[in-house]
């Protein structure tokens, strides 16, 4: 029987890049407190959409962004969107209140029968308890019952800016349970490599942990 082969992050560097990733592996691996160490020292502008959060604390998401902006009285442009993306894509929808959601259950079953990796709203969804039950992955700003109309009026693969964070179509979207992360598609590979750095050097520190060394004493304090 054929022994099967253990993939380690630096494997996976060295196996995929952008724009051909397993975004899945890399998913399993790291985290956004992680990637977003690793953007500290390498972008001078902001990368974490702020007020935006998962539905469920499971959810964990990365793809290439698909994005969208529309008014929170129309939810079609986001059905436009769906038929647009591509397997293991990530909808980013940019609306321009929390008047109405723009997402709710219809929309979240029709984009995991796509095959897309989840959805990104700045703006509010409805459902909620319907999402989570699809376990389909949502994050989001704001929850209400109410929404529009299916007008399908908006934009799509768009440049945004959401919460003072610029966003374009195949940046690559990282999300899990501490919030939402833009990565530029010309860096994606550097700040992975920089990310499985800041990984392995957690690991080490947490050995020592372990071993009994004060953490003050670890980082040079």
């Amino acid at each position: 029987m054929a022994k099967k082969m253990k993939i380690s992050p630096t494997g996976i560097l060295e196996r995929f890049s952008y724009p051909h990733d397993d975004f899945e592996l890399w998913n399993n691996k790291l985290s956004t407190t992680q990637v977003s160490d690793a953007l500290k020292d390498m972008v001078n502008h902001p990368w974490v959409i702020t007020d935006v959060k998962p539905l469920k604390d499971e959810f964990k998401i990365m793809g290439k962004a698909v994005t969208i902006s529309t008014s929170s009285n129309d939810w079609g442009t986001a059905l436009k969107a769906i038929d647009i993306a591509e397997k293991g894509d990530v909808l980013i929808i940019n609306s321009n209140d929390d008047y109405n959601a723009v997402w709710g259950e219809l929309t979240s079953k029709t984009a995991q029968k796509k095959g897309l990796t989840g959805t990104i709203i700045y703006g509010a969804v409805r459902d909620m308890n319907a999402i989570k039950n699809l376990n389909y992955p949502v994050f989001t700003r704001s929850i209400i019952p109410n929404a529009g109309e299916p007008l399908g009026e908006g934009t799509i693969n768009v440049p945004l800016n959401c919460g003072g964070v610029n966003i374009n179509p195949q940046d690559v979207i990282i999300g899990d349970d501490c919030g939402v992360i833009v990565v530029p598609a010309e860096i994606f590979p550097k700040v992975m490599k920089k990310t499985l750095q800041i990984k392995n050097t957690e690991r080490e520190i947490i050995q020592k942990i372990e071993d009994g060394w004060p953490l003050s004493k670890i980082i040079g304090l």
